[in-house]
């Protein structure tokens, strides 16, 4: 099914799975009323634009457009290099932790002592 055919709450909840959230850490997020998104999963229904402005204003990242039409792209381009920019940042920074990990235990369980 294409984003255009999808209701907002439907391309939100596609948004949560791509961001592996669920509707308490949704909600939690951008300070929303507690089961609200449940509720609009459970009856597919529309959010009030204040639901909406909270909800952009906690995830930037969303493409407001994607969100309300389906149309374009569900993160905006901006945010998509930064999304790849970081996992490489992430993932360099794992690397050093690892071989800064690896040295320390080399340390201490190889080091001869020196009386």
């Amino acid at each position: 099914m294409k984003n255009i055919n999808k209701t907002t709450i439907e391309r939100l909840v596609e948004f949560m799975e791509y961001k592996n959230l669920n509707d308490n850490k949704i909600t939690s997020i951008a300070g929303l009323s507690v089961g609200l998104i449940g509720r609009a999963r459970k009856n597919n229904s529309g959010l009030h634009s204040d639901t909406i402005e909270k909800i952009l204003t906690s995830f930037p990242e969303l493409n407001p457009t994607w969100l309300l039409t389906g149309k374009g792209n569900m993160l905006n381009k901006e945010s998509e290099k930064n999304v790849i920019n970081n996992n490489e940042e992430n993932l360099i920074d794992d690397i050093f932790d690892t071989q800064r990990d690896i040295l320390a235990f080399l340390k201490k369980n190889y080091t001869k002592k020196i009386f």
